[in-house]
């Protein structure tokens, strides 16, 4: 078994066990088994894996049977969700990797479900109606990269942040976020520029390390706020002689799994990566709701926080986007890298493989 199997089935293992104890406790009597339907993503997801190894844990050691549909054909998804409301499923939850138009076109019958008395939940997408299980919050994720970067910095030196041009609005979010952080947190680092590199999207990152670094001499440490700037640059510092002078912590795109270029970087010791959180644990907190849900014969939750146990802990609901948010970022180091990174990819195989 390899090392990344091996950690699967050490944390499956723990979440079946921590699951376990949970429906021990939630239900003092036997119930009939039931099904909650789950629908991910088609073939090539990065993190649907995850999610359903946490999820068929937590369902196994609730008493319910989960049903995996995979496909991102809206039809396809609305036909299961017809399917699961005449089951009279326990609970319904949906993720997709084909944006909003596919999001639109399943909320009628999500709707439906929810008619019928069946509570339905999103997976790291929001889905209006559902209950949003969600990785982490922007401000989260874009503290993590702050702690990350001054964590190998000592707390100490100069640094830039490294956002994409022609980005997604929440790039902006996190640069407004990480410069309020840093400020305020690490008082003996000091930001001296924000220094804009490609596209976002893919190898397109053009940042060049070597100009950079002579128009800021002391520099110390560099935040990407794009997978393109941290496929690309981490592996300049190798090979300017860096490693360990100049430090780095950037986005590592949809992960757990890291993709293999990335990981190398971490290996080398010239970046660290940030991922929005741990989906094995999203499945598992999404199976927690799911059965709360259905239990409490109610389709959202209260406000406030909730113990969930095991490897989640506690959690928080926030009522007015009917977000139920795992909260924890994931940061990859040397440290924890083995357990997190992908497998590595044959010949020829495009980014980001």
């Amino acid at each position: 078994m390899n090392k990344r199997l091996a950690a699967i089935a050490v944390a499956v293992a723990a979440i079946a066990a921590a699951a376990g104890l949970l429906a021990s406790t939630s239900s003092g009597a036997a119930k009939a088994q039931q099904t909650i339907g789950l629908i991910e993503p088609g073939p090539g997801s990065t993190t649907a894996p995850e999610e359903e190894s946490g999820a068929q844990a937590a369902a196994s050691a609730l008493g319910y049977q989960l049903a995996i549909t995979s496909t991102d054909d809206a039809s396809a998804q609305i036909d299961t969700i017809q399917s699961l409301i005449a089951e009279h499923a326990a609970a319904i939850m949906i993720t997709s990797d084909s944006g909003a138009g596919a999001i639109d076109a399943v909320l009628p019958a999500l709707a439906q479900a929810r008619k019928a008395g069946i509570p339905t939940l999103s997976l790291e997408q929001q889905y209006p109606g559902s209950v949003w299980v969600n990785p982490s919050s922007p401000t989260q994720l874009a503290d993590a990269l702050a702690d990350s970067l001054a964590s190998q910095m000592k707390q100490r030196g100069r640094f830039v942040i490294v956002p994409c041009t022609g980005a997604l609005p929440i790039v902006g979010i996190w640069l407004k976020d990480i410069k309020f952080y840093a400020r305020r947190h690490y008082p003996h680092m000091r930001r001296v520029g924000v220094v804009y590199g490609g596209t976002g999207n893919g190898p397109a990152g053009t940042l060049k390390l070597r100009p950079v670094l002579k128009k800021y001499p002391h520099l110390r440490g560099l935040i990407f706020l794009c997978p393109s700037e941290s496929y690309t640059v981490p592996p300049q510092i190798v090979h300017a002689h860096k490693v360990g002078k100049i430090f780095s912590a950037g986005i590592g795109g949809d992960c757990p799994p890291l993709y293999i270029v990335y990981a190398n970087s971490v290996r080398a010791g010239s970046a660290e990566m940030v991922c929005p959180g741990n989906y094995t644990n999203l499945g598992y907190l999404a199976i927690w709701a799911a059965d709360h849900l259905a239990r409490s014969n109610t389709l959202t939750l209260t406000p406030g926080n909730y113990d969930v146990g095991g490897p989640v802990g506690t959690v928080q609901y926030y009522d007015h986007n009917q977000e139920l948010r795992l909260g924890q970022p994931l940061t990859i180091t040397k440290a924890n890298v083995d357990q997190y990174a992908g497998q590595p990819c044959p010949p020829a195989t495009p980014w980001p493989c």
